[in-house]
């Protein structure tokens, strides 16, 4: 007999009427205004991020090229140049069309973040002792920016 009652109970909640499922229409616009109104928080953050990010990660990459190129400078004893354009760079760029050493690899930033930009536009040289025409290079996505800066003895830092 106590089997009998167990089974019984087994479909019943303690709670609500039987046969009710699911939620009421209450219930769901509930959710969905506390959905849109944390996301109207989180995307001006997470669109300030992306910039950041990207602005990172494109000064990252150029700053290793820096870096690279100083010691290929000193290693090869020869020029290594690096040619700025507004959206991207040639690193060890063959200006004089006689190198046969030069790389010529063109890098393309705009793969960061479409709106990024570079300036100054110019052309730096790295020589066989190391040294460099110095001076900074900014990058910008939308206000967001970092500045890289050569120093006279070649070194480049954030």
């Amino acid at each position: 007999m106590r089997k009998m009652r167990i089974a019984a109970n087994l479909g019943r909640r303690p709670w609500g009427r039987q046969g009710e499922h699911g939620f009421t229409l209450l219930e769901l616009l509930m959710v969905v205004a506390i959905l849109g109104i944390a996301l109207a928080i989180a995307l001006p953050a997470v669109a300030s991020w992306q910039r950041q990010q990207a602005v990172r990660s494109a000064a990252s990459m150029l700053l290793s090229h820096l870096k690279q190129a100083r010691s290929l400078a000193v290693s090869e004893n020869r020029q290594v140049r690096i040619t700025f354009t507004s959206q991207g760079y040639v690193f060890d760029a063959d200006t004089t069309g006689s190198c046969t050493r030069c790389r010529n690899q063109s890098i393309d930033l705009t793969q960061f973040d479409p709106a990024i930009s570079l300036s100054p536009t110019t052309t730096r040289t790295f020589t066989s002792r190391g040294t460099v025409n110095f001076g900074s290079i900014t990058l910008d996505v939308h206000g967001t920016q970092r500045k890289i800066t050569l120093n006279a003895i070649g070194r480049a830092y954030l």
